[in-house]
């Protein structure tokens, strides 16, 4: 499964080349339901090429994109994958759904655990690199409001950063890590699309091991944010006057366009040190755009992050693309109705400009961004 690729990740050089330093970045982009999410992987370093092998459970056609693209696919005798880059770099995004590697508690209390507790032959265990530790390794979450974290820790030293709806841990040198993470999933208010359209996946009864070193009771505590989930105030409705019994003609049911139809957004979202921020005047245009999604009707919202020049960069269009969808959602467009994607790749991006595919396109007629 996608979603324990990291442990099964062996990344490997030709012997031939002189090893370098490795930086990785692993974006989490939860879903409302704490088990389904999109992920986002880079590896970058100066190595001529890189392997990356995937699992008996995964496949490349899993994936929403494999950055780049001219890579070698073999198929290998255990059932798995092996995919040879001609570039020290690569990138992947997927989405997946956690299993095994959450337990589920009462008051809906999720317990992660990125290791599965087995420590491999050659001594590797959960995140790792070879022959050489990583010289940084990035590892975030980015949250839907009714998601609160409630603790965390890794087994390596690093620096742990809890800003507004993300969850970041960062290290330098470091190899073979694993992260415990505790957070509760809130009712979603207004949201019952999701039984019907996402069902959520429950979590296998066997909890997997908690790395060495690592106990529930020695996490870093942080406070949760509190999440209104009182409904909202029911109205009575006015007693209308008894009219004589006359048949009456059912009302046409609005047309809408059924086909996708596009809009571009500028400047709605930033990054700000590295961290998504819906912008004052995004959010004026976002709130007048999730009116106009807040429908029953609504089939499918697809969210691109801003264009970006370099490689590098298509985490930070993802995790803006992940603030506009969180922002939506918290103003009732449904969640399960939202994907995001990353911008476009373009020597000549300018870098806030999101785009927005909505299905049906008939329900953009009523919004302005103006």
């Amino acid at each position: 499964m996608w979603s324990r690729l990291t442990a099964m990740l062996v990344l490997a050089a030709c012997a031939t080349q002189a090893l370098a330093a490795v930086e990785r970045e692993d974006i989490i982009v939860m879903g409302a339901n704490g088990l389904n999410f999109t992920s986002y992987k880079t590896l970058r370093s100066d190595l001529a090429e890189r392997v990356l092998y995937l699992g008996p459970d995964e496949a490349p056609d899993d994936a929403v994109f494999i950055v780049p693209a001219d890579y070698e696919s073999t198929p290998l005798d255990d059932g798995g994958t092996r995919l040879h880059f001609k570039s020290g770099s690569f990138a992947l995004m997927n989405t997946g759904a956690f299993d095994a590697e959450v337990e589920r508690n009462d008051n809906n209390v999720y317990v992660f655990n990125s290791w599965d507790g087995v420590t491999r032959s050659d001594g590797h265990l959960g995140k790792w690199n070879a022959p050489d530790d990583f010289a940084s390794f990035s590892y975030t979450w980015v949250l839907p409001r009714n998601i609160d974290i409630l603790a965390y820790e890794s087994n390596r030293s690093g620096t742990w950063e809890k800003r507004e709806n993300t969850l970041n841990w960062t290290g330098k040198q470091v190899n073979d890590i694993a992260f415990t993470i505790r957070y509760r999933v809130n009712p979603v208010q207004g949201d019952t699309s999701r039984s019907a359209t996402q069902p959520a996946r429950q979590p296998r009864s066997s909890s997997p091991q908690a790395p060495s070193g690592l106990s529930t009771s020695q996490l870093e505590t942080s406070p949760s944010r509190s999440f209104d989930n009182a409904p909202a105030e029911q109205t009575q409705p006015q007693s209308q006057p008894e009219l004589e019994s006359q048949p009456q003609a059912e009302p046409a049911a609005p047309t809408v366009d059924d086909e996708p139809r596009s809009i571009e957004l500028m400047k709605v979202v930033e990054l700000d040190k590295g961290r998504p921020q819906v912008t004052g005047e995004g959010q004026r245009v976002l709130r007048r755009l999730a009116g106009a999604l807040a429908s029953d009707q609504v089939q499918r919202v697809v969210v691109h992050g801003p264009s970006f020049s370099d490689s590098r960069d298509t985490g930070g269009s993802v995790a803006q693309a992940a603030r506009v969808s969180d922002f939506l959602a918290a103003h009732g467009v449904p969640d399960s109705k939202i994907e995001i994607r990353a911008g476009e790749r373009a020597d000549d991006a300018d870098g806030s400009r999101v785009e927005i595919i909505v299905t049906p396109g008939g329900l953009l007629d009523e919004f302005s961004p103006d």
